[in-house]
């Protein structure tokens, strides 16, 4: 009876690891899905800059118009990888704490707090990009893209700070020895 007792232990206690291992691989996965949407969100508000820039200042509003639309193109883009990014950083969340590891859990609340931020100020300036491509005047226009140009660079820096707090999520979710043990 006791060796049934034992065997029983040690089956429990095999598959409990291997659930926690296999949340973890899970949680892994997703917040790499978390860091490479926010790196495309820095990266397409990185693109975006130049065409911001000449709509914001240009002279003439037929150019400012095209550039307008190019910057409502990619910030449209920008938008739907930051959505997906706080979906995703959600679902990392809840699998963060099934995985256990304080730190893991630490940076993957800041990664997602992050990207909300992205996500928020970049539909802020979404709103801004939409209202200048609509604008009857060049003032206007340049209003809306100045305010949209300000607000682009809190979207490029929360996506930054996002994808930073995602790198060392991952990093630090591991079962090795060493961190089992409590050493670091």
């Amino acid at each position: 009876m006791i060796k049934i007792k034992a065997y029983l232990k040690v089956t429990f206690l095999f598959f409990t690891s291997y659930y926690t291992q296999a949340q973890c691989e899970v949680f892994k996965s997703e917040i790499t899905d978390v860091q490479n949407y926010m790196l495309q969100v820095s990266q397409l508000t990185d693109s975006l800059s130049t065409a911001a820039e000449t709509a914001s200042y240009d002279a003439r509003l037929s150019t400012a118009r095209t550039n307008t639309k190019t910057v409502m193109l990619l910030m449209g883009q920008a938008v739907t990888a930051a959505d997906e990014a706080v979906v995703l950083a959600s679902e990392a969340q809840y699998d963060s704490e099934n995985c256990g590891l304080e730190d893991a859990i630490s940076y993957t609340i800041d990664a997602e707090r992050n990207a909300i931020d992205a996500r928020d100020f970049a539909s802020e300036a979404f709103e801004n990009v939409k209202s200048a491509s609509r604008s009857k005047n060049l003032g206007n226009l340049q209003f809306h893209m100045r305010k949209a140009q300000r607000i682009l660079r809190e979207v490029r820096n929360s996506a930054e700070a996002s994808v930073y707090a995602a790198d060392n999520a991952h990093y630090s979710c591991s079962h090795d020895m060493d961190h089992a043990m409590g050493d670091k």
